[in-house]
């Protein structure tokens, strides 16, 4: 009986546990970078909303303003980096606008619906500045478990390659920039 059948059979197992431990990690960071990408979606999602409530009380009130809000339906999970980082930038012009808007027409913070909108736009933000940091790391984390080896030959093997940052530079919203 040769010894070298139960050694190829050994490595065979070896080689086969390792194979599938290295997937379950790659899958695992994989799917983790997708959940910070969708927090992220859920918060611009929801400052788009409050944004459209905050210009449907200014139509109301009849305060003209040149606020683009966007539109949520067209919102979805899953979205690439790129494009929530231009969805981040559009809210943050309109944010500056809403301030300015503000400034003009102080009885604005008397209107519950308006503060309680207001108060959840700016939370929304701060909460997108706080996933944002999370994605990056998460991402951070699975580009660089799949660029090593054997990682980044589980991950050409499934075809999966290096997930974008989320590069928006929060811009800095004070009241006397405006």
């Amino acid at each position: 009986m040769s010894i070298a059948g139960p050694i190829v059979i050994g490595l065979i197992i070896i080689f086969g546990i390792f194979f599938i431990y290295t997937t379950s990690k790659v899958n695992q960071l994989e799917i983790l970078t997708r959940d910070k990408g969708a927090e992220i979606d859920s918060s611009i999602w929801d400052r788009s909303f409050r944004l459209s409530k905050l210009v449907e009380i200014l139509e109301k009130k009849g305060i003209e303003h040149e606020i683009d809000a966007p539109d949520t339906n067209s919102f979805g999970l899953g979205s690439s980096a790129t494009i929530q980082a231009a969805r981040s930038e559009q809210l943050d012009r309109a944010d500056k606008a809403l301030r300015k808007i503000i400034k003009e027409h102080p009885e604005l913070n008397e209107d519950e619906d308006f503060k309680t909108n207001i108060e959840k736009f700016n939370t929304a933000r701060q909460q997108l500045f706080t996933q944002s940091l999370a994605y990056n790391k998460s991402t951070y984390t699975y580009n660089n478990y799949i660029s090593g080896f054997p990682a980044n030959v589980i991950a050409t093997f499934y075809k999966k390659t290096d997930r974008p940052i989320f590069g928006y530079v929060f811009a800095d919203i004070d009241d006397e920039d405006i």
